[in-house]
C-alpha cells in the first residue's frame, strides 16, 4: 500500500514498469485498491490455498474502473493455466464496450469549432478535423466522448514550479484521460504527458500585415537604387578626363581651344542625352562620344525605362518581415510587437529559447500586451494593425487568413518543423490502439483528407462574388494582390514634377551663386582700379 502510495504520489507509473506484489490474505485490501491507477501496471498474486496461486491484474478490463481481476493461476500440479501470464493491452482495448470519456475541447478552427454560451455556460462542438478525428476512433474502438469546458482554456506548455496550466494539466494530474486538437509535441510536455501517433505535420511562422505599397511619386528614382548611383557618377566623372585625354593626344599634347571642364561638361550632356554644339575631328574622340551615345541611350536609359514601366504596371511594395532576424530588426528598430498564445508550444518555445529567440523574448517583455487568449485575438490585431506580429502554427494560420481576408497577411518562411498528436496519460495502456489507427489512417492519407475538407467547407461558405486569393509566404510578395486592373492616376506623373520642380531649384541656386561671385569679383576689380588710379596720380 505505501509503494502504491508513493507510485501515484510522484506520478512515477510508467507502462513498461510491471509492480508485482504477493499478497498473504485471501482478499486485497480496499486501501490498496484504492490507490490502483489505469496507467499502472498491477500484477498481485495471492496463495489462497496451498498449491494454488491466483494472479490477479488490474488492467484486465477497458472500462477503467479501480479494480483488480483474476486473470491467471498456477498449481503443483497442472503449473500455469495459460500463457502468457498476463493479457496484452492492446488485446484488451481493443473494444472499450461503450465506456465515456471525459475528453477537454478548446476553440482552434479548423480543428475545433466550439460555441461558448454565456448564458448557459455550456459548449457546443460544431464539427473539425480533430472532431472527426476522435469520432473515428470512438467507432473503431467502441468507446463514447462527452466534451467539456476546462477551467483555463489553454493548452498547457511546461511544469513549472510543480504545477501545469491547460488541459495538459489536467491530463498529468489523471483527471481526464485524453485530449486531441492542434496540440504541439514538445520536450517539456513530453514530462508532463505521452504523446500518440502524429496527427499533422506542420511548421512554425510568424504572420504579419502584408507589406503596403510604396510612394508612387517615387517611382521614377526607385528603378535607380543607392548602390547604382555611385558607379553612375564614377562613368560621368571618368568620362570627361578620358576624352580631354583623346583631345590632347590628338593635338600631339598641346594645348587647345577646349579645357578639362569644357569636356566633362560635353559628357555630362551627353548622358542627359542633350545636343552638342562642339565638333571634334578626331576620329578617337567621335568614337568615345558615339560609344557614350550608346551607353546612355541604349543601356542607362532602357534599363531605367523598363523597370519604370514594371513598377508602374505593378506598383512595388514595402520589403516583407520573412525571417527572426529581420523581426528582430523590425522590434528593435521599428516599434514592431509579436504575439504569441498563452500556454502554446510557441510560448514554450519563446519562453526556454537561447540566441536569437531569448532576445526575441526580451524584447516581447517589454511590450504593454505579448500574451493572448487565442489565435483568433492575434489575428484580428495583426490585421488592424500593421505593427504586429503573431507566431504559430503554419496551418493554423493558413485557414483563419482565408477566413479574415488573404490579402490583409503576410507569412514568414518556415522557421522549424513541428508535430501534432494526441495527448494521453503518462502509462497510458491503450496508447499502442490510438497509434495503430493513426498510422494507417495517415499511411492512407486520410488525415490530409479531412484537412483538406475543412478548407473546402471555408470555401463553399465564401460569398461567390468574393474573390479567392492566397496569402503571402516567404521573401515574395502577394501572388494576385496586384493582378487586377486598375485606373491609371495623377499620383504615378507627380514623380516627373517633383523631379523638374528639383531641377528648376538647383538651376536657380547656381544662378543665384554665379550673380552672387560675379557681383562679387565686379566689385573686387573695380576696388584694384581705383586703388591703381590713386597710385598713378599720387605718382
Amino acid at each position: 500500500e505505501n509503494i502504491l502510495q508513493l507510485v501515484m504520489t510522484e506520478n512515477v507509473a510508467r507502462r513498461n514498469v510491471l509492480l508485482m506484489f504477493l499478497w498473504h490474505d485471501v482478499f486485497v485490501s480496499r486501501r490498496f485498491r484504492d490507490f490502483l491507477q489505469e496507467g499502472m501496471r498491477v500484477c498481485v498474486i495471492i496463495n489462497n490455498r496451498y498449491g494454488v496461486f491466483q494472479v490477479l491484474y488490474n488492467q484486465a478490463r477497458p472500462d477503467g474502473d479501480k479494480g483488480l481481476d483474476l486473470v491467471n493461476w498456477w498449481s503443483n500440479k497442472e503449473g500455469m493455466f495459460h500463457s502468457p501470464l498476463l493479457p496484452p493491452a492492446i488485446k484488451t482495448y481493443q473494444n472499450f464496450n461503450g465506456r465515456i470519456f471525459k475528453v477537454p475541447v478548446l476553440h482552434k478552427p479548423p480543428w475545433n469549432f466550439v460555441i461558448y454560451s454565456n448564458v448557459t455556460n455550456k459548449i457546443e462542438v460544431q464539427g473539425g478535423r480533430d472532431d472527426k478525428l476522435l469520432s473515428l476512433l470512438a467507432n473503431k474502438l467502441n468507446f463514447k466522448y462527452e466534451y467539456f469546458d476546462p477551467p483555463d482554456r489553454s493548452q498547457g506548455s511546461a511544469i513549472i514550479n510543480g504545477s501545469m496550466q491547460g488541459v495538459l494539466g489536467l491530463i498529468w494530474q489523471r483527471d481526464v484521460e485524453m485530449f486531441i486538437g492542434d496540440l504541439t509535441v514538445t520536450y517539456e510536455r513530453s514530462l508532463a504527458v505521452e504523446f500518440s501517433f502524429l496527427t499533422l505535420t506542420d511548421s512554425e511562422v510568424f504572420l504579419t500585415h502584408s507589406p503596403g505599397r510604396l510612394n508612387e511619386a517615387l517611382a521614377l528614382i526607385r528603378p535607380f537604387q543607392w548602390q547604382v548611383w555611385p558607379a553612375v557618377l564614377t562613368t560621368v566623372l571618368l568620362a570627361g578626363p578620358l576624352l580631354y585625354a583623346l583631345v590632347l593626344s590628338a593635338n600631339r599634347w598641346s594645348s587647345t581651344k577646349s579645357n578639362l571642364c569644357d569636356c566633362i561638361w560635353i559628357t555630362t550632356t551627353i548622358f542627359l542625352r542633350q545636343s552638342i554644339p562642339q565638333s571634334y575631328a578626331p576620329s578617337r574622340v567621335r568614337i568615345l562620344m558615339v560609344t557614350l551615345y550608346l551607353v546612355s541611350t541604349y543601356v542607362i536609359g532602357d534599363m531605367y525605362s523598363a523597370n519604370l514601366t514594371s513598377m508602374l504596371a505593378r506598383p512595388a511594395r514595402e520589403k516583407p518581415i520573412s525571417n527572426l532576424e529581420q523581426l528582430y530588426h523590425a522590434m528593435k528598430y521599428s516599434g514592431y510587437q509579436l504575439l504569441v498564445e498563452k500556454h502554446s508550444a510557441s510560448h514554450a518555445v519563446l519562453e526556454n529559447g537561447t540566441g536569437l529567440y531569448k532576445s526575441i523574448w526580451e524584447k516581447m517583455k517589454s511590450q504593454v500586451i505579448y500574451l493572448i487568449e487565442s489565435t483568433e485575438e492575434g489575428m484580428l490585431l495583426v490585421r488592424d494593425q500593421k505593427n504586429v506580429a503573431l507566431i504559430g502554427g503554419r496551418e493554423t494560420f493558413l485557414y483563419e487568413t482565408r477566413r479574415f481576408g488573404a490579402h490583409h497577411f503576410h507569412l514568414s518562411e518556415k522557421l522549424y518543423t513541428r508535430y501534432s498528436a494526441i495527448a494521453l496519460q503518462i502509462g497510458c495502456p491503450f496508447l499502442h490502439n490510438f497509434n495503430d489507427i493513426l498510422m494507417r489512417l495517415f499511411e492512407a492519407g486520410v488525415l490530409t483528407k479531412m484537412t483538406q475538407e475543412e478548407y473546402r467547407k471555408l470555401e463553399d461558405t465564401r460569398p461567390s462574388n468574393e474573390e479567392k486569393k492566397d496569402v503571402g509566404e516567404g521573401r515574395g510578395h502577394t501572388e494576385s494582390e496586384d493582378t487586377h486592373r486598375m485606373a491609371a492616376s495623377m499620383e504615378m506623373l507627380q514623380g516627373a514634377f517633383f523631379l523638374l520642380l528639383t531641377g528648376y531649384a538647383v538651376a536657380g541656386l547656381i544662378l543665384l551663386a554665379e550673380l552672387c561671385s560675379i557681383g562679387k569679383f565686379s566689385r573686387t576689380k573695380m576696388k584694384t582700379s581705383e586703388m591703381k588710379s590713386n597710385i598713378c596720380k599720387k605718382i
